[in-house]
């Protein structure tokens, strides 16, 4: 029988994988994991795809070191982010290298309705995760939006397989989005290992 994974067994899986990165390598992109800056960039700009995200306000959850904020500063944006992570040696290094910007510790599994934002995003979150602790994540993101949800994970339609990485099935992902909102878009067409999922409050799609 598999053993259910806790939110207290992930955060655990996340600090042994992600704090030896971070001391190794600083606070670039292999600190959280990603091969290349462009791998880490094309997810970053598929994910925001999800919307008009210019001047709209963003929580990005599992914001490790603030990459996503950068990324969306050279992009012309003029809107509110926060960042959040459960690591907070992420979160200092974040405040660190993006003072302009807001980061602060915590899980959106325990935040209820304290955070809110037009777009709730998020890149890399479940590669220690499993599907429940995914599904509540999710649903937990979702009721945060007020426009929409994007989230990317790695993908079980991948060839390869990595030993201790969850790979989610896209369509079964899909499956349960649409338990909480029939507006729903899956994009598997810009690698082969990973997919990204939209959700929207309404037809309007943000």
């Amino acid at each position: 029988m598999i053993e259910k994974l806790t939110a207290e067994r992930h955060q655990q899986r996340m600090r042994e994988h992600y704090l030896p990165l971070l001391h190794r390598h600083g606070p670039t992109f292999r600190a959280v994991d990603w091969g290349s800056s462009h791998g880490q960039d094309l997810r970053f700009r598929v994910l925001l795809e999800v919307g008009d995200y210019l001047r709209a306000s963003i929580l990005d959850v599992g914001c490790g070191v603030g990459h996503l904020v950068e990324h969306l500063t050279a992009h012309g944006f003029q809107g509110r982010y926060l960042g959040i992570d459960v690591l907070p040696e992420m979160v200092t290094n974040a405040r660190k290298r993006s003072s302009d910007w807001r980061f602060e510790e915590g899980d959106i599994l325990e935040a209820g309705a304290s955070w809110t934002a037009d777009y709730v995003v998020g890149s890399g979150l479940f590669t220690f995760s499993d599907l429940d602790l995914m599904k509540k994540t999710v649903a937990a993101m979702f009721a945060a939006c007020t426009k929409g949800v994007a989230f990317n994970a790695l993908s079980a339609w991948a060839d390869r397989k990595e030993p201790g990485e969850f790979q989610a099935d896209p369509f079964a992902t899909v499956e349960f989005c649409r338990t909480l909102t029939p507006w729903v878009t899956l994009r598997h067409d810009y690698m082969p290992q990973d997919f990204t999922i939209y959700l929207y409050r309404d037809a309007e799609r943000g």
